[in-house]
């Protein structure tokens, strides 16, 4: 059964976040907040503040924030019931409500027998591979040097070469052809049904709980046909959603802090052979906001090691930086120009070397610098001023001069500009102070962003007062109805339901709330939520006088977007002489507007 909203809210009410915290953390008191060294990254000054009046806390580094149940939640690794009781426990308060119980959650029924028939399948490959025929599939995996305890660790199987044979004996186990069919393993011929994997190494690939959704077929011997066969896409079978061993990882991540992203199976089983089992692998897709999310989960780094030849790399610069765009803490394996991957160090290195490569980390920045500097790509004068563009905003986040220095040098060897030039431009970027987070580029290199920046104030200034005020509420329901900004609107929205069965708001409240949602997207609104709310720049009234003025910004920005929108879309197609006359035309008709305004 469901958490009961009420009973959150009780405990809060009864928390001291301060309290809370302190009891994990050294707290100091600064101006009327707290603040602590953040334990959700490698932080060495107090980044972390904690509010007593709104009862949340909000890391301005790593972006982590929320209530005092999401910090416990997070520094121990324990789910949301979990951490409710502890919270509880540590305030004193008590409820029967808050006993043991057993939260079941709703069976899809439709997914019942299809994992019955891969369980039966998966059971029925691992006894194949013990078989006089599977002695093929056995002399591979030894081969690979995976042992008899590896093989039952990753249920690693034999599908023989009689496929018709595998289909009967799921049928004498009580599968359906068409349960069959629909797990993806089923090949049709003249009505025969048999089975796609035959005469194949089988490595099953279980979801997030363990339970097998699919395999990776491998041939055993060279040949014409594919090397791997992987499951289609199926009701259970989501290639984007999966990361392979993620079921055995996440246990060991949380204990270790840790946990690396690779490349295949093999690396995950290399990486096993040393007793590293923090390890989950890709499975050749690249890195998919589902998998994101799925290591947001663990709240522990993130340590990326795609293969060392130039696709890999390259691979991971963009695997990168979405992990920087996602605000998650990750390090990179360097690999120093070597192109073995983890099996090939194992085998040809030992453990001490793969456990030394493992451990040689190092940070996005010094990762895309020796990226450059050992492939070199950069041709022209445009593209060694994109790449000067996207480290500036990384540059005018470093604080130690030696640092920034060693930078700048690098920076200049990679794109033949002069160190003080660099320098220079950098300099000017600081005085603008016109500069975004690492990761995207300044906004003075991108004028077509300036369009959205006035919006993107009154949209905001507007939510602000929406977690404030419940006169804003009604004016945004009445007036506005939706942001422009996909967050915003979805946390507007969010307050808006809160409140229709709230009487008083209190931001603790609706973060627990949010924790709570099956929403995927939860901790970015929860992270932009606890931004908002912690911002001392706002007014602390709320006039008519104010609303209105935000509204008529935020409705003349739409404005100008949708007129550009309109004249891009009608100049598409169109010549040289027919697109001159299409923006003669607007710009007359804008300035007639102008004047009339």
């Amino acid at each position: 059964m469901p958490i009961d909203d009420s009973l959150v809210n009780e405990v809060l009410k009864h928390a001291d976040i301060v309290k809370i915290i302190s009891s994990y953390l050294s707290v100091t008191k600064k101006g009327k907040n707290y603040v602590a060294i953040c334990p959700f990254h490698d932080d060495s000054n107090p980044s972390l503040t904690i509010s007593p009046e709104k009862q949340i806390f909000k890391c301005f580094v790593c972006g982590t924030g929320g209530s005092a149940i999401t910090f416990v939640q997070k520094y121990e690794h324990i789910s949301f019931m979990e951490a409710l009781r502890k919270v509880a426990e540590l305030s004193g308060f008590h409820s029967p409500l808050l006993e043991q119980r057993v939260y079941n959650k709703p069976v899809d029924e439709k997914k019942v027998p299809l994992f019955k028939c891969l369980h039966d399948l998966t059971v029925f490959y691992q006894y194949s591979l013990s078989t006089s025929e599977g002695k093929d599939g056995l002399a591979y995996f030894e081969s690979r040097n995976l042992d008899s305890s590896l093989r039952s660790k990753y249920m690693l199987g034999y599908a023989n070469r009689d496929g018709k044979a595998t289909v009967k004996y799921l049928q004498n186990k009580g599968n359906s052809l068409k349960t069959i069919d629909d797990i993806g393993v089923a090949s049709i011929a003249n009505g025969v049904y048999s089975d796609k994997n035959q005469g194949r190494v089988i490595f099953p690939i279980c979801d997030k709980d363990g339970q097998v959704i699919g395999f990776s077929a491998r041939r055993i011997k060279d040949g014409p046909e594919a090397k791997y066969i992987n499951s289609p896409e199926t009701y259970l079978f989501h290639k984007s959603n999966i990361l392979y061993n993620y079921h055995i990882a996440k246990e060991a991540a949380k204990i270790k802090g840790y946990i690396y992203v690779l490349e295949g199976f093999m690396d995950v089983f290399a990486l096993g052979r040393i007793k590293e089992d923090a390890a989950v692998a890709l499975m050749g897709t690249a890195l998919t906001n589902e998998h994101i999310a799925m290591l947001r989960a663990l709240n522990v780094e993130i340590r990326l090691c795609l293969d060392g030849d130039l696709a890999g790399q390259t691979a991971m610069m963009k695997a990168s930086k979405s992990l920087e765009l996602a605000g998650l803490n990750f390090r990179i394996v360097d690999n120093q120009g070597s192109v073995k991957d983890p099996d090939e160090i194992l085998n040809t290195d030992g453990a001490d070397s793969l456990k030394a490569y493992l451990n040689n980390l190092l940070s996005r920045v010094d990762f895309a610098l020796n990226y450059f500097l050992r492939s070199n790509p950069l041709k022209t004068i445009e593209e060694k001023k994109k790449l000067l563009q996207q480290f500036i905003p990384i540059l005018l986040k470093i604080r130690s001069q030696l640092e920034f220095d060693d930078y700048l040098r690098k920076l200049s060897k990679i794109t033949g500009f002069d160190v003080e030039s660099i320098r220079t431009v950098v300099i000017e970027a600081r005085r603008k102070e016109n500069f975004v987070d690492p990761g995207q580029v300044i906004e003075s290199f991108h004028p077509e962003r300036k369009a959205l920046r006035r919006l993107e104030i009154a949209e905001r200034e507007v939510l602000y007062q929406m977690i404030n005020n419940k006169a804003a509420r009604a004016f945004y329901e009445k007036n506005i109805g939706g942001f422009y900004d996909e967050t915003y609107r979805q946390v507007a929205n969010f307050i808006i339901e809160y409140a229709s069965t709230h009487d008083d708001l209190e931001v603790s409240s609706i973060v627990a709330s949010l924790e709570m949602s099956d929403l995927s997207n939860k901790d970015e609104l929860i992270k932009e939520l606890t931004n908002i709310s912690l911002e001392q720049n706002h007014p602390q009234t709320c006039t008519v006088e104010l609303l209105n003025n935000l509204l008529d910004s935020i409705n003349e920005e739409k404005e100008k977007i949708f007129e550009n929108d309109t004249l891009t879309q009608s100049l598409e197609g169109k010549g040289p002489l027919e697109q001159a006359r299409i923006i003669s035309e607007y710009n007359r008709r804008k300035v007639k507007k102008d004047r009339n305004k």
